[in-house]
């Protein structure tokens, strides 16, 4: 090869690389943005639809008291409880589900058995959370939640309802006023609370381990609590692995409204979306977490009952078994329970 040639096979070399460099930045770049505007869709959903208002975050001081009286990291073992499923066992249990009477069946997320001896600082790291939580970096918090760190926090709490907790407390070291909390289930709650129990405003979030082949990647609520469970105005929603969606489930990705007791509780606004991103708009009545019968309608060949029409058009409606249309409203929340020392 004559000094020609190099040349030209230099220029062509330096000429791709540039191009593919391009390409990486363009791709970064489009990511952060898709992953900023999705918050600003969610946070925007709840403004429009949601009338209840959250106050500002106020900080917690760092001299205030914890609820756990254990200093120092903790140690990670994988004795746990006999109701922790394995991993493994999740995967084939969760392959393939399909619900097909009414909304797409939620499973609770299960984190994989393998943490043995991998220590982490429960304090350190809600308090950690916390502050992301409060700057309302929502992006920031899912990244802390998928780390080995707060995955294996989370799994030691596995088949119980204990909850790690950092923030304020009464004088009986109860949860009180602004705090954090994690549960078994990659759960986490941050918001008010009054002696012991979630109440006020706050917003709940069950992570999805990025490894699950589960089609739910994240189930969240934010809204008004009391007694513990969602109560009064709010919003439950969903993100999903669309990998594993199928054609034949309704897939909820928002429902805004009222909640009592967790369940859905008078006129619900319901977007769901399909596996090619396409959302619809629903709207139907819900008391006591069981759906009603859309009036001067009657029930399909199946038997099936329309519970919700089109926002676009009434016409168009959305049929559940009867056995489906009972009992909805926020599935896999882990309630109840006291602070784990």
């Amino acid at each position: 090869m004559n000094n020609n040639e190099k040349i030209k096979v230099a220029i062509t070399a330096g000429i791709v690389s540039v191009i593919l460099l391009i390409l990486v930045i363009f791709l970064a770049v489009t990511t952060k943005k898709d992953a900023v505007d999705d918050d600003t869709k969610l946070s925007e959903n709840i403004t429009d639809y949601a009338s209840f208002s959250e106050e500002g975050a106020g900080k917690v001081d760092d001299s205030a008291v914890l609820a756990s009286s254990e200093d120092g990291a903790d140690s990670a073992s994988t004795s746990g409880s006999s109701e922790v499923m394995s991993y493994s066992e999740y995967v084939d249990s969760v392959a393939g589900s399909v619900s097909g009477n009414s909304f797409y069946e939620t499973k609770a997320a299960v984190l994989r058995d393998v943490y043995n001896g991998l220590t982490f600082d429960k304090n350190a790291q809600l308090k950690e959370m916390m502050t992301y939580w409060e700057d309302g970096n929502m992006e920031a918090v899912r990244d802390l939640a998928h780390l080995e760190r707060f995955e294996v926090m989370s799994y030691q709490l596995g088949g119980t309802d204990f909850f790690y907790y950092y923030g304020e407390t009464n004088a009986e070291g109860k949860p009180n006023g602004k705090g954090i909390a994690v549960y078994a289930n990659d759960q986490y709650y941050y918001g008010e609370w009054a002696e012991g129990v979630r109440s006020g405003n706050g917003t709940w979030v069950a992570f999805y381990p990025s490894y699950s082949r589960y089609v739910v990647t994240e189930h969240l609520y934010t809204g008004s609590w009391s007694a513990d469970l969602p109560n009064g105005e709010g919003q439950e929603h969903y993100d999903y692995n669309a990998e594993y969606m199928n054609k034949q489930d309704f897939y909820l990705q928002n429902a805004i409204g009222t909640f009592k007791d967790g369940k859905y509780n008078g006129d619900m606004y319901i977007i769901s979306v399909d596996k090619d991103d396409h959302s619809t708009e629903w709207y139907g009545k819900c008391i006591d977490g069981n759906w009603e019968q859309i009036i001067n309608t009657t029930k399909d060949k199946n038997g099936k009952i329309p519970v919700l029409y089109e926002r676009e058009d009434n016409k168009s409606y959305y049929y559940m078994t009867s056995e489906g249309s009972q009992n909805n409203g926020i599935d896999g929340m882990i309630t109840g329970g006291s602070v784990a020392k």
